[in-house]
């Protein structure tokens, strides 16, 4: 089927004059994780992974993708005649270069799910009009359009009339802000919605003037009581689409962020633009006091589903049939035990033995790994609490392991220990910081081809900048910002073996002051994650004597969190299993 919706894209490319065809991941506001109306790239392609573009010539068909998809792709990719192109590998062009090699041919794509940045390189001649996945998909999915509704403001500690008079003084000279990446809308704006699994966005653009706010969403989203609501904070509630029209009247200078505005809304507008980071991005990073007491305690809730998880899994591995599915089933389960649960915050990553070497890889029930009491078992997984995003991943020892996967389990928590335990001066960034857990990994010739941590949003995408870790910036993402307290970011290094096993490790950490003195202001990191570690996988060998102070320490702070909510058979197992002897 894969190979005849290609055909049938370039024999619509030849009725309209183009000659390549782009389709990119993206919704029309370049998010990450996009509701199934806009996975038109899957569905041409069989590939499922959260990035990658498609691109479609007359003659043939390429996909790009980052590293951590390259082993998932080739097996998902394999007889559809689609060309796997590997990001930063030598001798892979960039989309951008493979254009410039046919810049005499011309260009389409649908105007709407590519940013203005992405088509600024093009030099070709531009169709931007035609959506001809829409053509092709006979049975594409409805956009979603799920109630919008009021997140308390018990949860974020700020009110939206705060949040909007801070924005307005970031616009400076700028009468307008167009915003149309959805965390950024609904932080603002004190709404939560159910328009992307495990995201709780509403679809929607948002226009701030110095006198009011336009709130763009579909019919019936926002129902007449939360209206209301954002009516006293001067909040207008128009169409969605309407946005595309109301940008062409627009007077004196517009403040967007052409990374995520769409090239469609981009190009309608006849002001002058001033382009830059949407303020919002940096205001949401920095949690406030309350999100951050939020943040703790849903994180010692997850920790406790987390353990009692754990304890079920070790003491029944080998004992009752398992697979990676109905274990994965049997950890939401345990989450959704906790107050205030709302949903998974990703699908969860349950990855038994060789499946763990596929970062991103997704069980599914009818062709999942069974699991037995051997090997290790790769779990990222992660609960939306009304109080908190969580994402987290432990890798588990189920029975004999070999000693190459002994070393990688041990290399993979020094990385993450070291990361975690860092002590450094306000300015530092995210490429600053990276090679303390990528460098114990280079010690073994060894790395793994993704950023090492990424930041956090508060019960909002469990991905969010500007704060990271990884070695570099990436070309065409925002650049890493410096860190700061209040900011949150996983550490999670890895080592993934092809055909043989994957490990990871990984806890969130909250950037906090140390002291402010002559030399500056020390920051470090405060671990937030409270899920213990599965110690039988370690090669003690490989550990120095601070290592193995600091694994006994943190395995204490989340003994003396969790302990008081398991039961006496958990908390038992738990302290015999704790530390380092």
């Amino acid at each position: 089927m894969i190979k005849e919706n290609i055909i049938k894209i370039q024999t619509l490319m030849k009725e309209k004059g183009i000659d390549i065809y782009i389709i990119p991941t993206s919704d029309f506001h370049q998010s990450e994780y996009v509701g199934e109306y806009f996975k038109g790239r899957k569905f041409l392609s069989g590939f499922t992974g959260s990035a990658g573009t498609l691109v479609i010539s007359l003659t043939e068909a390429r996909l790009w993708t980052d590293g951590r998809y390259f082993i998932q792709a080739e097996h998902q990719l394999k007889g559809t005649n689609i060309i796997l192109m590997k990001i930063g590998m030598p001798g892979v062009p960039t989309i951008k270069e493979y254009l410039n090699q046919n810049v005499d041919k011309t260009v389409g794509f649908d105007g709407r799910v590519m940013s203005n940045q992405e088509v600024t390189y093009l030099k070709n001649r531009l169709i931007s009009d035609v959506d001809l996945v829409d053509e092709v998909w006979q049975e594409r999915p409805s956009i979603s359009h799920q109630p919008a509704y009021i997140y308390d403001e018990k949860y974020c500690g700020e009110s939206r009339r705060s949040k909007l008079e801070r924005l307005r003084k970031a616009m400076d000279d700028c009468q307008h802000h167009i915003i149309t990446s959805l965390d950024d809308i609904v932080w603002l704006f004190n709404i939560r919605g159910n328009d992307v699994d495990c995201n709780p966005v509403v679809l929607s653009y948002a226009l701030i003037n110095q006198d009011n706010a336009i709130l763009y969403v579909q019919k019936d989203v926002v129902d007449v009581k939360t209206e209301t609501i954002l009516k006293r904070d001067n909040i207008i509630i128009k169409d969605y689409n309407d946005i595309y029209e109301d940008v062409k009247k627009l007077t004196g200078k517009v403040l967007l962020d052409d990374q995520l505005v769409n090239y469609q809304i981009f190009n309608n507008l006849s002001c002058e633009i001033k382009t830059a980071p949407n303020p919002t991005q940096h205001f949401k990073a920095i949690k406030n006091p309350t999100e951050i007491n939020a943040t703790k305690n849903a994180h010692i809730k997850d920790g406790v589903a987390m353990t009692k998880f754990m304890y079920w899994l070790k003491t029944n591995v080998g004992k009752i049939e398992l697979d990676e599915v109905t274990i994965s089933d049997k950890l939401a389960a345990f989450r959704k035990e906790q107050s205030e649960f709302y949903d998974l915050s990703f699908d969860t990553i349950c990855a038994y033995k060789a499946n763990a070497a596929l970062m991103h890889y997704k069980a599914e029930r009818d062709s999942c790994a069974k699991v037995t009491n051997n090997g290790l078992l790769l779990i990222d997984s992660g609960g939306q609490y009304l109080d908190g995003t969580i994402d987290t991943t432990r890798t588990f020892v189920l029975g004999p392991i070999s000693d190459i996967e002994r070393r990688d389990y041990t290399i993979a928590l020094k990385a993450m220990f070291r990361l975690q335990t860092a002590h450094f001066l306000a300015g530092t960034t995210g490429p600053n910081l990276d090679l303390l857990a990528r460098g114990i990994v280079y010690e073994y010739n060894l790395d793994y081809r993704c950023g090492t941590g990424h930041g956090v949003g508060h019960f909002l995408n469990v991905h969010e900048g500007p704060n990271g870790f990884r070695p570099h910036d990436r070309p065409g993402f925002a650049k890493m910002c410096a860190f700061e307290p209040g900011m949150i970011t996983t550490d999670e290094p890895g080592i993934y073996i092809e055909n043989s096993h994957g490990v990871r490790h990984e806890n969130e950490l909250l950037c906090v002051e140390v002291t402010t003195n002559e030399y500056g202001q020390f920051l470090k990191f405060e671990p937030i994650t409270m899920v213990p570690f599965d110690l039988d996988g370690l090669d003690l060998d490989l550990l120095s004597n601070h290592e193995i102070k600091q694994i006994n320490e943190y395995q204490q702070l989340v003994f003396d969190h969790v302990a008081p909510f398991l039961t006496n058979e958990e908390r038992s197992w738990l302290q015999a299993n704790l530390l380092i002897k």
